[in-house]
């Protein structure tokens, strides 16, 4: 008999974590909507490894208008850059002027890894929205939801920032972890944080990462965007 009510208290205990999961995800997937859905937003993205070390762009200012431009600021290299992106083309501005992506990537070094990261970018709206389906089991807990990455996401996010050269063999992960927080208000997601760590090889290179990428979403349906002319010309 006890060991019938025990199992019968495990089954209730799992049916209530996976329906708290549930109403969580949709949840967060409604405020994830109901951003991308607002007019405009902005927002601030910053990296910081574990020991306080800042990643090489950082922090990103960004802005986007509902089915319009998305457009980026942040310095790399101690030089300024300016990028607007829609859809699959983009231009940016550092020292040169306005170019094309495609044009930047034919150069090497800096210039090109920044066009590779840039050409993965994703706004808030969409990331978070990508975010809640790689999620394992969510729980809301001080204010935010928050749960571990599935193992893919994971090494996905891990692997940002890793160069490769051409014709060698690609990158590889281990003792990876990975978790998400998000915040909601009035809501839109306001906030999310991701968090992960692990081992990067690159041939005889082994690196290990412990990074924390905060993005915080402010002024929803008030930013006022304001693009150069000349950045949307170089798009068409």
């Amino acid at each position: 008999m006890n060991k019938t009510i025990t199992f019968g208290l495990i089954a209730i205990i799992g049916q209530l974590a996976s329906a708290a999961d549930s109403s969580s995800r949709e949840t967060l997937a409604k405020a994830s909507q109901d951003l991308a859905g607002k007019t405009n937003y902005s927002w601030t993205a910053s990296t910081m490894d574990a020991d306080g070390t800042p990643a090489k762009i950082n922090p990103i200012d960004g802005k986007a208008e509902k089915g319009g431009v998305t457009y980026l600021s942040f310095i790399v290299g101690g030089v300024p850059v300016e990028v607007c992106m829609k859809g699959e083309k983009g231009s940016a501005k550092a020292l040169e002027g306005w170019q094309t992506f495609d044009e930047i990537a034919q150069t090497s070094g800096t210039a090109a890894a920044v066009v590779r990261f840039l050409r993965s970018y994703k706004a808030p709206a969409p990331e978070s929205a990508a975010l809640i389906e790689k999620v394992k089991d969510l729980k809301e807990e001080e204010g935010a939801f928050s749960s571990e990455l599935q193992d893919e996401a994971t090494k996905e996010y891990v692997l940002i920032g890793t160069r490769r050269r051409e014709g060698a063999e690609p990158p590889t992960t281990s003792d990876t972890q990975g978790s998400v927080r998000f915040w909601i208000k009035d809501g839109v997601v306001t906030k999310y944080e991701i968090k992960v760590q692990g081992k990067v090889t690159t041939g005889e290179k082994e690196s290990t990462i412990n990074r924390t990428t905060t993005v915080n979403i402010k002024d929803v349906g008030a930013t006022k965007m304001d693009v150069p002319a000349e950045a949307l010309e170089k798009m068409k």
